[in-house]
C-alpha cells in the first residue's frame, strides 16, 4: 500500500508540474489581443523619443503603433532604416514566451517615424 501511495503522489506531482509549465505557454499562444510593450521596440537610439502610442486590432490580432521623434541630425527615414531595415524585423522574446516580437515601419517623414510592433505566435511560423 505505501508503494501505491508513492506512485500516486509522484504521478500527481508530475501532472501538476507539467500543467504549471505548459499553462503559461498555451495562454501566450491563445491571447490574440496581446500587444508588446513600447519597450519591445529595440534598436532605437538613446536620444530618440517615443511621442505617441496607439493600439490597433484586426483579423490577425492586435499591434502597437509607436510614433518616434528622430534624434537631432537624423531624419525619420534614416531612423526607420536603422530600426527596421527590412520589411519586417522579428526577434524571439524569451524561452518561455514563444511569440516573436515583430517591428515594421508604418510611416516615416522628415522628423518622425511610426512603427508597428506586434507579437507573432510560434504556431503562426
Amino acid at each position: 500500500m505505501p508503494r501505491t501511495r508513492t506512485v500516486v503522489a509522484l504521478t500527481c506531482l508530475v501532472a501538476v508540474a507539467g500543467a504549471a509549465l505548459t499553462a503559461p505557454v498555451l495562454w501566450l499562444e491563445l491571447d490574440e489581443a496581446a500587444v508588446p510593450p513600447a519597450s519591445a521596440l529595440h534598436g532605437l537610439p538613446d536620444d530618440a523619443t517615443v511621442t505617441g502610442e496607439d493600439q490597433g486590432c484586426g483579423s490577425g490580432g492586435c499591434w502597437l503603433e509607436l510614433t518616434v521623434d528622430a534624434p537631432d541630425g537624423t531624419s525619420g527615414t534614416e531612423l526607420a532604416g536603422a530600426v527596421a531595415p527590412g520589411a519586417e524585423v522579428c526577434g524571439v522574446r524569451s524561452v518561455v514566451d514563444l511569440r516573436r516580437v515583430c517591428t515594421w515601419v508604418l510611416d516615416a517623414d522628415a522628423s518622425t517615424t511610426t512603427f508597428g510592433v506586434s507579437y507573432r505566435r510560434f504556431l503562426d511560423s
